[in-house]
């Protein structure tokens, strides 16, 4: 029965895509992101004019997270805030620029405090965390994984313009200075200056303008 419902469904598919062109599916796509985009405002604690959320985020503690006019969040991205792990208490506050981009399958999970101001652009796949699951103690080292007491390094700090590559992490305690760049797949565990390209794991400064570069 589900092969024959699965071979209807594939013909009729078939048929419908000499009807319905690709552009209109995508403009019908573009209408239900803004949909849900409209309908998750309530869920923020603040959220400015043409913010574009695609479905669907999984999406934590919202009321402790405010996004700039002009952001756009991928879809399947984990936002998060936490406030409750176990038995631990926290307060995180996540801030979100104006025209942030923050790319599909992103994966942002606070504790502490995430602060990204204007005009940063992110590929997919990036992670921004700043916890862990307990430290590297014997102590917590025979508890399970999920049952060790979270613990950050500090906020992460997000300066304007600075554009971050595919599959980068950013750990907690990490402060990113203006339009730097971040390579593809860098591990971010140290403060990047200003104006500085870094990359590899951990990432590593290959480039930084001097102040003659930078006023040019």
């Amino acid at each position: 029965m589900k092969k024959i419902i699965y071979c209807f469904i594939k013909k009729v598919c078939y048929i419908l895509s000499f009807v319905i062109s690709l552009q209109l599916v995508k403009r019908l796509n573009y209408y239900r992101n803004l949909f849900y985009t409209f309908w998750l405002r309530k869920e923020f604690g603040y959220i400015g004019n043409d913010v574009y959320i695609e479905n669907s985020i999984n999406l934590v503690g919202g009321k402790a997270i405010s996004i700039g006019a002009g952001t756009y969040i991928g879809k399947r991205t984990i936002l998060a805030a936490h406030h409750m792990v176990n038995t631990q208490i926290f307060h995180p506050v996540i801030q979100i620029g104006c025209n942030v981009n923050i790319g599909q399958d992103s994966n942002i999970s606070i504790i502490n405090g995430l602060y990204i101001s204007n005009g940063v652009r992110m590929g997919r796949k990036i992670m921004l965390n700043d916890n862990s699951h307990g430290d590297f103690v014997s102590k917590d080292l025979r508890l399970r994984p999920n049952l060790r007491p979270l613990c950050s390094k500090g906020p992460i700090i997000i300066e304007e313009n600075v554009w971050i590559g595919e599959m980068v992490c950013i750990l907690g305690g990490v402060h990113i200075g203006k339009a730097a760049v971040i390579a593809a797949g860098a591990v971010v565990t140290k403060d990047v200056p200003a104006y500085t390209l870094v990359g590899g794991v951990p990432a590593r400064e290959i480039k930084r303008l001097d102040k003659n570069e930078i006023l040019q």
